[in-house]
């Protein structure tokens, strides 16, 4: 099966940026990801939530993610190949489990080692299993620029977001009068940011972090509606995802649930690859 975890995560940050639509009516949005150098469409994904289900499409309408916020369950399906892989918030701790043993046993090994092969190993693994010690959370906030910018019609202002004093991304954000939502249909995505910072980012704790968790962390702190928004290395921009449509559309059970037909894939299982937990 095609579709990965690490595949949809710089889509799912963004998105955790954004907003569900009513409860009593679903909302259908189409964000747009470019390259910053030459503008070039890097992805266009169409997300459709309701209350405390969500549903995006992207990779060429290839493969979608269906998160379904009271069962704490994210979907990925492949159209191409009929199929889907389940990932629940008990397999993932289950894996993160795995992962944080196998760590220790590793590193209980290095002494044998020879200083330069075991600094190298130690690298090696903090970039792949992560640290031994919990990794404390970055520090990141969010600060006005003054500037302010119209996105699709809405008028927006624009904020840094900084991690730990540096620049990792900026916003456009608009007022929730403004596109016309309250503060409560921002709770399913609220769900599905937590889900995917606490278990996602144990899997591989400073590559997806780095990369692609940053934008999760400040979703809390967030009192608006981001239009734009665009991620910043080594303190320039390198992509942009922005709101290029936002429209209310009646939406069915089916949009948030496994085509007939399609057969589940053996998934995410720690006992695969670490032993049981």
């Amino acid at each position: 099966m095609r579709p990965k975890f690490p595949y949809f995560l710089p889509v799912f940050s963004a998105l955790g940026l954004l907003i569900a639509g009513p409860a009593d009516a679903g909302t259908f949005f189409v964000l747009e990801t470019t390259r910053m150098a030459d503008g070039k469409i890097l992805e266009r994904t169409e997300l459709r939530a309701e209350g405390s289900r969500l549903r995006l499409d992207t990779d060429g309408g290839r493969s979608s993610v269906i998160y379904l916020a009271d069962e704490q369950t994210v979907r990925v399906l492949d159209h191409e190949e009929r199929s889907y892989l389940e990932v629940d918030q008990q397999t993932t701790e289950s894996i993160s489990r795995g992962l944080k043993r196998a760590n220790r046993e590793i590193r209980g090994r290095l002494d044998a080692l020879p200083a330069n092969q075991r600094a190298a190993a130690e690298r090696l693994l903090n970039s792949t299993l992560g640290p031994d010690a919990a990794e404390a959370r970055p520090q990141v906030v969010i600060v006005p620029t003054g500037g302010s910018d119209e996105i699709e019609g809405h008028a927006c202002r624009e904020f840094d977001v900084l991690k730990d004093g540096a620049r990792v991304a900026d916003v456009c954000k608009a007022d929730f009068a403004a596109v016309g939502v309250v503060p409560e249909t921002l709770d399913g995505l609220r769900q599905l940011a937590g889900f995917l910072r606490e278990s996602l980012s144990a899997l591989a704790p400073e590559g997806l972090r780095g990369r692609s968790l940053d934008a999760l962390d400040s979703f809390d702190q967030l009192d608006g509606v981001p239009l734009r928004v665009r991620a910043y290395e080594s303190g320039e921009p390198v992509r942009q995802s922005r709101i290029t449509q936002i429209a209310t559309r009646e939406l069915s059970g089916r949009d948030f649930s496994v085509p007939e037909g399609y057969q589940k894939t053996a998934g995410l299982n720690v006992r695969d690859h670490l032993g049981s937990p």
